[in-house]
């Protein structure tokens, strides 16, 4: 008997239930069995495969041998031959799927039941069914689990290899249809299990299919509502628009409209992101100062941590009395309370890249944060990705327009509103340390901010600062000044430790063996300063007897005698990251400094062991690397100073050479370091880092690199010519007019010699003008006689010519004459027909609030009818002085320029005042003080504050205007 049959009890034959064969099509055909045997991969005729996977395609897995001879032989359709190649055919797809069939035994796969041919529903199963089927279900249930088991199920296309077969396309697309229903059903599943990120990305893979699938885009926008994205919403939404209205033609339906107008109506996150599971970890730097002993300051942490504080904690002191220590303490308790801490430090480098402190605090923070949430960061808050390397965007970031004072504004609401975001359920805490190193425009951000937030008790600032380091003119200075009086800020100066507890972080600092000084030496010679006491602590009591130590001489003495015995591998590391932007460093650029050896991995061992440097986390392109650092700035300060010229170039070259191949985007680090090497190229790099510094409106850092770069420059060149005028726009803005006017006659000079008339005078124009902010008209008025506009010059020059002879009329009380000059130059702003056709004139003023491509003219236009209406005012013509006042304001909207607009604004709210209408004077003068607030301009600023003050009182509201005059004398003082 064969093996393949059984005798039953009635000595009937029986066959075994044969294997089952398994049929998988998605991603390419191939069959198996159940029971291993094998299933041939070559079959002997391809007509016998295509007869299978016709039938496993078909409704119900059944075809009529008409339709077969049809689909597959269609040529000999109706002849003996066709009926001949499918019995041929059907034999052998028998043989393959069965080679152990015998002869006049029935297949247990492919049957035939008359006219028909059939896959058996029993022993065959295929991929493509079983999908169908838990697609169907799934959508019937509609839970995630089944709907994610059913997509796991589409394993690929069905049988790629017929593409173009016309009997696969039915199905095909029945199964894409499917597929995609299982998952635009799955995705909107996961969004109402709160499972966002699951439901975004399945999201975007139906959209990287079908870009005009409207479920998805409401999917991603409902996600990124209900994850606080507002930006990332109205984005998509967008996106969903312009891709049904490529694809149909259509506008997106109800429902989407209605996430649109969702997205529209929300300022703040629709849900919160789920708490952490713990507190945060604070900063590494954190956890590494908190190694240190901390003594003595109870009150003042107290003060710190002090919920009714104000937004901001100032806390002053001389170097290395432990500002920086008291600031680590009371963030490792906010972060031990569930803070989140950033953590940012002013470095006193050549270098000052725009709001340093600030890219610092957010790069730690954001360094350690999911490429997930970087991505979302980024895409949020595309502002700063200028700033923040970690939000992926290298270079600066494409602006709106508007100006530098405009760029600021969006940087400050934007860092204001990333902030907020990385607030945990208790808030954050930003340290700020060293602001005395900082540049100004960290120092105006962090003022925002805190008055910003005031009130908040999410949101804290806590900034340590050298007073002898930041005296009373610096406008740093001011400005932490001016946030103490308001209240916005409470200031802390950290005293001396008093004896005791100098006396006990000596004895806790001290080894204990007979080599240590006493306590009571420690504290005759540091004096209660923490750092010199911690170092004198340190050392050996042979090299505390001379008498004649100082504080400040002992730390040099104590830095210089560890250097003498280490070895000349520890000393080059040191030198190495003495000259480090900060003085700290990757570890990978020191090596590459000093050359990666097993002698230079011992000397940073040794300089460790030194206590002369530390190991630290440095965030480098968005990511946490190790790195090297002082244990104290002091320390470096000695070390740099020890450094010959030579050596201090050589090693800025290799830093220059190094980022240059590395990380050629960080132009203020590049820029430093070849200023360092003295290097040639140094111009350019300080050039980009000076343009781009101006581009976000930190004019301080700005103008420290135009300081640089012109005295690199060949004097008699148009390009340093050039660069002076852009460096003289800088100072101008930054009311610096002695500043201004001398690098203005700098440009002039290089523009007799090698520049056009059309510069020579508009040059002229320029520096006339800023010599009449100076005090010195009649010099201007020379100067413009000598620079009279002639035949061939262009409008603008013109106009410029005649703007800056009004403005010294003005300023010398000839008022006719400065009517005369202003009307001048209305007259050349526009060329003709041309100039009006660009709206250029009164007649034809531009629609208030727009802005325009033709931005100089229109701003030219605008300061001469405010010149005009200044001029009218003061020679008794007040309606036509009005009527003027009104024509400019169109214009200087246009322009966009915050600080002419605020001029236009202050003559209309003069003329307000004068007409009796208070309250409308109030509005606009309010409106042209947040401007001049804006721009940075103390004089404006003080200006507006005064008479918006007299405003106030006319009005009897005497506490605003109290305020307000109070604040404008503050400010006026502080110049």
């Amino acid at each position: 008997m064969s093996s393949r049959n059984a005798e039953t009890a009635d000595g009937a034959v029986r066959r075994p239930a044969p294997p089952v064969l398994r049929l998988y099509l998605l991603g390419g055909f191939r069959a198996q069995r159940t029971d291993g045997a094998p299933v041939a991969d070559r079959w002997p005729r391809p007509s016998s495969r295509r007869l299978v996977e016709l039938l496993a395609v078909s409704p119900g897995r059944v075809r009529h041998r008409e339709e077969i001879i049809e689909m597959c032989w269609p040529d000999t359709a109706g002849t003996p031959a066709a009926l001949g190649s499918l019995r041929v055919a059907l034999h052998a797809a028998r043989r393959a799927l069965e080679p152990e069939l015998t002869a006049r035994t029935p297949s247990a796969y492919l049957i035939g039941e008359g006219a028909l041919l059939r896959l058996a529903p029993d022993t065959v199963w295929i991929d493509a069914d079983q999908a169908e089927t838990l697609a169907e279900r799934a959508l019937r249930a509609g839970t995630t689990r089944e709907l994610a088991t059913a997509l796991d199920t589409f394993t690929g296309e069905l049988l790629p290899e017929h593409r173009y077969t016309p009997w696969v396309e039915a199905r095909r697309e029945r199964l894409d249809a499917l597929r995609d229903s299982v998952r635009l059903t799955l995705a909107e599943a996961y969004l109402s299990d709160g499972e966002t990120e699951r439901a975004a990305a399945t999201a975007r893979r139906i959209l990287a299919d079908s870009a005009a699938e409207e479920r998805a885009h409401r999917v991603l926008i409902g996600g990124y509502l209900r994850q606080g994205m507002r930006r990332r919403a109205l984005a998509q939404y967008h996106q969903c628009r312009r891709a049904l209205d490529a694809e149909w033609g259509i506008r997106p339906g109800p429902e989407t409209e209605a996430l649109h107008r969702a997205a529209l109506a929300t300022s703040t996150p629709v849900l919160r992101r789920p708490a952490p599971a713990g507190p945060t970890p604070p900063p590494a730097v954190v956890d590494a100062l908190a190694t240190s002993p901390f003594v003595g300051r109870r009150a003042e942490l107290e003060g710190l941590l002090d919920p009714a504080r104000p937004a901001l904690s100032v806390v002053g002191g001389e170097a290395g009395i432990g500002k920086t220590r008291l600031a680590a303490e009371a963030a490792r308790r906010a972060a031990a309370d569930g803070a989140t801490v950033l953590w940012g430090a002013g470095h006193d480098t050549a270098e000052h890249a725009p709001y340093g402190l600030f890219v610092e605090a957010l790069e730690g923070w954001l360094a350690g944060r999911p490429a997930a949430e970087r991505a979302r960061a980024g895409a949020e808050y595309p502002e700063l990705a200028a700033l923040l390397p970690s939000l992926g965007q290298i270079g600066p970031a494409p602006g709106r327009g508007g100006g530098p004072a405009y760029e600021r504004e969006r940087i400050f609401t934007a860092v204001s509103a990333l902030l907020a975001s990385a607030a945990a359920p208790d808030g954050v805490l930003v340290v700020l340390d060293d602001v005395h190193t900082a540049d100004t425009a960290s120092l105006h951000l962090l003022s925002r901010l805190a008055r910003r937030t005031q009130g908040s008790a999410k949101v804290r600032f806590l900034a340590t600062y050298r007073p002898e380091d930041l005296p009373e003119p610096d406008p740093r200075r001011t400005l932490l000044d001016t946030l103490v009086r308001r209240g916005a800020a409470r200031l802390l100066r950290l005293p001396r430790l008093d004896r005791a507890d100098c006396l006990t972080l000596a004895a806790d600092a001290m080894s204990g063996d007979d080599a240590s000084p006493s306590p009571e030496r420690v504290w005759e010679l540091s004096l209660g300063h923490p750092l010199f006491a911690l170092e004198l602590a340190k050392a050996t009591s042979g090299m505390l007897a001379c008498e004649s130590l100082t504080p400040p001489e002992g730390v040099r003495l104590l830095v210089t005698e560890r250097l003498s015995r280490l070895g000349p591998a520890a000393r080059r590391v040191i030198e190495a990251v003495a000259v480090a932007c900060g003085g700290v460093a990757a570890l990978t650029d020191v090596q590459e400094v000093v050359g990666a050896t097993a002698e230079a991995d011992d000397g940073i061992d040794a300089a460790l062991a030194a206590a002369v440097l530390e190991e630290r986390a440095v965030a480098a392109d968005g990511r946490t690397v190790p790195g090297l650092g002082f244990r104290h700035p002091l320390i470096r300060l000695v070390c740099r100073e020890r450094l010959s010229v030579a050596r201090r170039r050589r090693l800025h070259a290799a830093y220059a050479e190094l980022l240059l191949r590395r990380r050629p985007a960080a132009v203020d680090a590049v820029a430093a370091h070849l200023t360092g090497a003295d290097d040639p190229r140094a111009a350019d790099h300080l050039h980009r880092a000076a343009v781009r510094a101006a581009a976000v409106g930190a004019d301080d850092t700005a103008d420290h690199y135009y300081g640089e770069l012109t005295a690199r420059l060949d004097a008699v060149t148009v390009r340093a010519a050039h660069i002076r005028l852009d460096h003289a726009a800088v100072l101008r803005r930054m009311a610096r007019h002695e500043d201004a006017s001398r690098v203005l006659r700098e440009a002039l000079t290089d523009l007799r010699r090698h520049g056009s008339a059309d510069e020579q005078v508009r040059v002229a124009a320029q520096l006339a003008e800023t010599l009449a902010r100076t005090g010195a008209p009649e010099e201007g008025f020379r100067l413009l006689d000598a620079y009279r506009p002639s035949e061939g010059l262009s409008a603008e020059t013109v106009a410029a010519h005649w703007m800056a002879r009004g403005v010294l009329c003005f300023v010398t009380g000839d008022y006719e004459g400065s009517l005369t000059a202003a009307r001048a130059a209305e007259r050349n702003t526009g060329d003709g027909d041309a100039a009006r056709g660009a709206g250029l004139h009164r007649c034809a003023a531009p629609p208030r609030g727009a802005t325009s491509h033709n931005a100089p003219a229109h701003a030219l236009l605008a300061r001469a009818l405010a010149q005009q209406s200044t001029a009218l005012a003061l020679t008794g013509r007040l309606p036509q002085a009005r009527a003027t006042a009104d024509a400019a304001l169109p214009h200087a909207e246009a322009h966009g320029d915050p600080r002419l607009l605020a001029r236009v604004l202050s003559i209309l709210r003069e003329h307000a005042r004068r007409s009796g209408r208070l309250r409308e004077a109030a509005a606009i003068g309010r409106r042209a003080l947040d401007l001049a607030d804006g721009c940075g301009d103390p004089d404006a600023a003080a200006f507006e504050r005064a008479n918006l003050a007299e405003i106030h009182l006319l009005l009897g509201e005497f506490e605003d205007a109290a305020a307000l005059a109070c604040d404008a004398v503050a400010e006026a003082e502080a110049r």
